[in-house]
């Protein structure tokens, strides 16, 4: 271990600084002990180039390790220097006059400027903000001797270029005179995000501030923690008395509130975005009105992805509903009409066939019968005669069968026996009119439905039929009909060409009719199809509305 040296030793190594002639700016001497701490001391020197010049100097005293000095140990001061010059922040060392003692390379690369140039300047010869008070208070604030102080300024570059920074100032005492070491960075790139990021508020601040919609935001525990100004004006409430509180805690009585509340704690415990409606009167007893918002939360999250609040957005929507109310309301008017029109148009068709079948057809039959009688008494001397009452025999023949036919087209006689039976004679005269073969499948027991619900069915299969025949090409075609507890399911399905079900030509009259009528029975006909995958029809109703 090295010997002791005295603090004469120590003021001797002060002076051969002073004498040294040195061409730098720094000088080093071995390392000593002083009253038992073992030391290094360097010297900075400011004011000129030559030591002779030279009006201040620092000293620095580095405390060593107590071990024995190995030979590869590197000179504390050397490796100080070394740090602060490879450091990625500046680094200066002012003394109590503002000048610069020490300036490390970052500083120089920062600034512009050489060690020499900074060995001639004060603080105020790169820091904007100098002649303010409040940027000398935090220069020389008292406060930093115990804890340091941190704090932003602007510094200007030799090249005229303003640097905002960030100054981290901790003071020390050397031989009783006072010394700032000062760590900036460059805070460009932060102040830049800073100002975006300020925009970006400032942006949706203006949006939410000034929508309509009711915009809040909750933590976990369900507080409020801001509310725009929509919100304030609905509740009645300052951003004040709202902060911090819960909605029920405002508002106990409230549904509403319960209900925000209630969308919120499933945010929270399911982490997802939730929507919701609610209602609420407004105004007094006899001018109440009922509104109706919607409701959607959405949840934030920090940087690690932990749910840090909750975004609510409400909505009014009480004209929206209350138009899709009165659309719905003409729906169904304009449904009731066209059912009670459909029931009208039945039953004249079912008059008619039962007048052209009973009447005309009575009619029919006996003129047959009294020209098969004039044939019989008049025509066997008189063959023009038997000529012209067998052309008029066989032209009431095709006029009776025209009637029946038309009688039939209009409403089955077969439909007063039950679906079913109808379902019958509707695949037998579509295997007779177009050889496509054709099956049915019918429950047993027979499915009971009354008159206006079988004819309504009836019809969306005979529709169905007509547009296989028309255009499907098919070459089988399978009918269902199922009572699946209490829901009617009638199907038909062809294995024909098919079609494109998601195109809707606006001339498809048919199809528009089937599904009007299954609205009528309080179910719905879908239409499933694709080109060269057959067609499927299917009506579904419920067998109550029977």
């Amino acid at each position: 271990m090295k010997e002791p040296v005295s603090q004469y030793q120590v003021v001797s190594r002060r002076r051969a600084v002073r004498q040294r002639s040195l061409t730098g700016s720094q000088a080093s001497f071995p390392e000593g002990d002083f009253c038992g701490f073992p030391f290094a001391v360097g010297a900075w020197f400011t004011g000129a180039d030559r030591l002779s010049d030279s009006k201040e100097m620092a000293m620095l005293y580095i405390p060593t390790s107590r071990q024995p000095h190995h030979p590869d140990d590197v000179p504390p001061l050397e490796l100080v220097d070394f740090a602060f010059s490879r450091i990625k922040d500046a680094i200066y060392i002012v003394n109590d006059m503002e000048q610069f003692c020490y300036a490390n390379d970052e500083a120089c690369r920062m600034l512009g400027y050489s060690r020499r140039e900074f060995r001639r300047m004060r603080i105020q010869n790169i820091d904007l903000d100098w002649e303010q008070e409040k940027t000398k208070r935090h220069w020389c604030d008292p406060r930093g001797w115990k804890r340091g102080l941190t704090f932003e300024t602007e510094h200007r570059t030799r090249q005229g270029v303003v640097l905002p920074v960030e100054v981290s100032v901790n003071h020390f005492l050397h031989k009783g005179r006072k010394y700032s070491m000062c760590v900036v960075r460059d805070i460009r790139e932060r102040k830049q995000n800073e100002q975006l990021a300020y925009a970006r508020e400032q942006e949706f601040r203006a949006l939410v501030e000034n929508t309509p919609d009711l915009v809040t935001r909750f933590d976990t525990q369900l507080n409020c923690q801001y509310a725009n100004p929509a919100v304030l004006a609905h509740l009645r409430f300052t951003a004040e008395q709202l902060h911090g509180r819960r909605l029920t805690d405002l508002l106990p009585n409230a549904r509403c509130a319960q209900r925000i509340l209630q969308l919120v704690q499933m945010v929270v415990d399911t982490q997802s975005s939730v929507e919701g409606e609610l209602e609420e009167d407004i105004g007094m007893t006899t001018t109440r009105h009922r509104v109706i918002h919607h409701i959607r939360c959405v949840p934030e999250f920090d940087q690690r992805g932990k749910l840090i609040s909750i975004l609510t957005v409400g909505r009014d929507i009480t004209a929206i509903r209350y138009a899709e109310k009165k659309l719905e309301d003409s729906h169904m008017q304009l449904r009731l009409l066209a059912r009670q029109r459909e029931i009208s148009r039945e039953e004249e068709r079912k008059h008619i066939a039962r007048e052209i079948h009973d009447e005309l057809g009575q009619h029919l039959t006996s003129m047959r019968m009294s020209l098969s009688l004039m044939r019989m008494q008049f025509a066997r001397d008189n063959p023009h005669m038997l000529t012209q009452l067998q052309n008029l025999m066989a032209l009431s023949d095709k006029t009776i069968q025209v009637v029946r036919h038309v009688a039939t087209r209009l409403r089955p006689n077969v439909l007063d026996m039950g679906l079913t039976p109808a379902l019958e004679w509707l695949r037998d005269d579509f295997i007779r009119q177009y050889r496509c073969p054709c099956l049915l499948h019918a429950p047993e027991p027979e499915v009971v439905l009354n008159d206006e619900c079988a004819t309504a069915a009836f019809r969306v299969v005979q529709e169905s039929l007509t547009n296989i025949a028309r255009h499907a090409e098919a070459t089988q075609v399978v009918i269902s009909l199922e009572n699946r507890e209490g829901l009617i399911v009638l199907s038909v399905h062809d294995n024909g060409k098919g079609f494109d079900a998601q195109t809707r030509k606006p001339n498809a009259f048919g199809l528009m009719s089937m599904k009007e009528r299954g609205r009528m029975l309080g179910g719905e006909v879908v239409i499933e199809s694709q080109p060269g995958a057959g067609t499927l029809v299917r009506l579904t109703f419920p067998q109550d509305t029977a």
